[in-house]
């Protein structure tokens, strides 16, 4: 039985990690994908709005060559954080199932390496999915085509090709600039 059991790996499931760390509350961190996975489907050449101070965890400083992070140096960071405060992340466990009794709940994780799924009782839980896993879809026909994504990476598997950018925020500019 551990006290919190956190469904997200990325920034704000590190940082409830960290405070369960220093809170003397024994936690894991169960994602479907690697630590931070949400970072993974950034743009590879973005710099992030915020700055460092703003993106920190635990007190930890992020230190940067500019002034604003760049996605990799992101994903370094986080990376140490969860080295740092040791926190019990469980990548590539993708929860399946949350049911609760009285007074726990426990947590059905599949990793793709185990035939059998992991069980685990936890006294609280935590959903630190975030939004970035689930794209508005438009409900229009064929934005479920193969050659359709609802990611943007980089602009090279599109030189020379037609393509339609669909948004009007930051991502979707500069995704139609760098394109």
């Amino acid at each position: 039985m551990i006290d919190l059991g956190v469904i997200g790996a990325g920034p704000c499931g590190l940082a409830v990690g960290v405070a369960a760390k220093r809170a003397r509350l024994t936690c894991s961190l169960f994602d479907k994908g690697p630590v931070v996975a949400s970072l993974m489907r950034y743009p590879l050449y973005m710099t992030f709005f915020s700055t460092p101070e703003k993106l920190e965890i635990g007190g930890v400083p992020f230190v940067t060559a500019a002034d604003k992070p760049s996605r990799r140096e992101a994903l370094a960071y986080y990376r140490k954080i969860a080295e740092y405060f040791e926190l019990d992340v469980r990548q590539y466990h993708e929860v399946r199932r949350v049911t609760r009794s009285r007074d726990r709940f426990q947590l059905v994780a599949h990793h793709p390496g185990s035939r059998e799924p992991e069980a685990v009782e936890a006294r609280n839980v935590v959903y630190a999915t975030g939004y970035f896993e689930s794209p508005i879809l438009l409900g229009v026909a064929g934005e479920d085509l193969p050659h359709v994504t609802h990611f943007f990476t980089e602009a090279h598997p599109y030189w020379q090709q037609r393509v339609i950018v669909v948004g009007g925020g930051n991502c979707a500019g500069e995704a139609a600039l760098e394109l």
